[in-house]
């Protein structure tokens, strides 16, 4: 997967959660099988990932995609499941929160990075117009790394 550290981060994500879902009065607990469901997939992904199985013959398709796609599968499994209750909507939304952080943590940065690259003054635009454009700056990135990837993944494919 992306380094070890992401999938650490994103284990111990979903402890806190557990942990947090666990120890707040004004929020239904969530069924331990849930979470043991959530690890279990990530590690799943983690394992395809280096067996580089994830993307055999198949479009490339980023981590974080894989990741995001696994929790709403783990998601809708616990909703479809009549032998576990439903786990609350907002522990789900807090685990794809973690995994949205690092994007926007690069679009920050790039954003930043052009800013000082061009010697733009921004001081006078709102945040809403910053968070605009680095919504933009994250869809126009994907975009072009999925160019990259169909690209080096036509080569490797051409190559074998």
């Amino acid at each position: 997967m992306a380094k070890g550290k992401f999938l650490n981060a994103l284990l111990n994500t979903i402890n806190t959660v557990q942990s947090q879902n666990r120890d707040n009065p004004n929020e239904e607990t969530a069924d331990s099988t849930v979470f043991d469901l959530l690890r279990n997939k990530v590690r799943e992904l983690d394992e395809k990932n280096r067996d580089k199985q994830a993307a055999k013959g198949k479009e490339p398709v980023s981590v974080l995609d894989l990741i995001r796609n696994g929790v709403e599968h783990v998601r809708n499994q616990n909703s479809e499941d009549p032998n576990v209750k439903t786990a609350p909507k907002a522990i789900f939304d807090r685990i794809k929160q973690r995994i949205e952080e690092r994007p926007q943590r690069r679009a920050t940065k790039g954003i930043r990075r052009v800013i000082n690259e061009y010697n733009l003054d921004v001081s006078s635009l709102p945040p809403q117009a910053l968070e605009q454009i680095q919504g933009q700056y994250i869809d126009d990135q994907k975009r072009l790394n999925q160019q990259y990837a169909n690209a080096i993944h036509q080569l490797i494919e051409r190559n074998r």
